[in-house]
């Protein structure tokens, strides 16, 4: 990841240009390897003990001052020029360094609405606020929570190659996981099995692994976040739904596939799972249909959640699609609805680089239906990352 921090450092002085911030503390933390933050593995490359400030100026200028026990781990990393060592205070190097860039506004990693840009503990602010009493800095300590939802959500060539990466061993995982599909087969006993590949392919989770795969087998699973049941088989004229995403080189994946399993008698899923399929299917191909740069999340997710109501579905009470990156939900723009719950990323316009999923569900008779897909955002409109379900797969018992 060491050139991956070192090009996201060089990409973080462009923005901080663009939004007209002098200097950003990057992070200000202390045991992070006990504590990790988001901004850690984008923008800091290291884990350190002491408190710790790593700075970006506009101007391409980087420092990380560190206590001396972290100084060799820090330079390893390369990513910031001027590696500055202490003992006893981090404030007097902290202050000579502002005092040397002397910037009208200091940006500093807290955010009211992006989980992915809240990087400081309140501790730490106030500790950041008391070692720069007495000087003009302190009341000059600002959110940079555009810069890096930025930093985050606009993804280099080479994130997307990872993403892309990441993508395709989910779908041959997705194709190992068809051929498990057979009655008395359990949610669990698939999920144990999805690990099993994981750990043969050298990839993790992408969330916790107590519910990465989500297996929901027929109208008794539940939906949502849950972890797969070891009581709940699969049988004939049961949907199977998996929700799968796998890391690989610090990126992720994020899908949804399902399958129908007929009954004796049945050559194609009956219209009570056919319709909603369809549904879901024409909401999502609505959303990434109405994908443009600068347009705000909410209207394209307003446009796929028309589809859903008008056909009669319950309101989903979800987003149709966050952004994915180095974490499934990877902060940035969101494409969901203007709701408290959201702050303000619903209202954030659209940018080229990013890479949002697309997923809806609703509930059958027979199970649960759902959807997602991996979409790449570029200046002359979307494109798919990962290959779309388009039909629903009716597999013999």
């Amino acid at each position: 990841m060491n050139e991956m921090v070192t090009q996201k450092i060089l990409q973080a002085s462009l923005l901080l240009r663009e939004h007209d911030l002098p200097v950003w503390i990057v992070q200000f933390a202390r045991e992070t390897y006990e504590n990790p933050q988001p901004v850690q593995q984008l923008a800091v490359g290291t884990t350190v003990t002491w408190p710790a400030a790593f700075i970006v100026t506009d101007d391409g200028r980087s420092y990380a001052i560190v206590g001396t026990g972290d100084v060799s781990n820090t330079r390893q990393v390369g990513a910031y020029a001027n590696v500055i060592g202490y003992v006893q205070d981090i404030r007097p190097e902290l202050r000579k360094v502002l005092s040397e860039l002397q910037p009208a506004r200091v940006g500093v990693s807290y955010s009211l609405d992006d989980d992915s840009a809240d990087n400081i503990t309140h501790g730490m602010y106030r500790i950041l606020r008391q070692s720069l009493e007495g000087t003009p800095f302190a009341e000059r300590l600002v959110s940079a929570d555009e810069v890096l939802i930025d930093l985050r959500a606009r993804k280099l060539d080479v994130e997307i190659e990872r993403i892309k990466a990441a993508i395709t061993v989910t779908e041959e995982i997705f194709t190992e996981i068809e051929h498990m599909l057979r009655p008395g087969v359990s949610e669990r006993e698939v999920a144990q099995r999805v690990h099993d590949l994981m750990h043969k392919r050298s990839v993790t989770s992408a969330w916790d692994a107590g519910y990465d795969p989500v297996v929901n087998f027929g109208p008794e699973s539940p939906f949502g976040h849950t972890a797969p049941s070891g009581h709940i088989t699969l049988e004939p004229g049961m949907l199977a739904h998996v929700d799968l995403g796998i890391k690989r080189s610090g990126y992720c994946s994020d899908l949804q596939r399902m399958w129908y399993i007929l009954a004796e008698g049945e050559d194609a899923a009956p219209q009570s799972v056919q319709l909603p399929f369809d549904t879901v299917l024409s909401s999502i191909s609505a959303g990434f249909g109405a994908l443009r740069v600068g347009r705000p999340g909410w209207e394209v997710d307003s446009v796929a959640r028309k589809v859903l109501v008008q056909a009669g579905y319950p309101e989903p009470e979800f987003s149709l699609g966050h952004q994915l990156g180095q974490t499934t939900h990877d902060g940035g723009a969101l494409l969901g609805p203007r709701w408290a719950r959201y702050g303000r990323r619903p209202e954030l316009l659209l940018q080229p680089g990013n890479v949002f999923t697309l997923e809806y569900g609703v509930t059958s008779p027979l199970g649960q239906i759902g959807l997602e897909e991996d979409v790449l955002l570029t200046a002359d409109g979307p494109t798919y990352l990962s290959t779309p379900q388009t039909a629903l797969p009716c597999l013999r018992p």
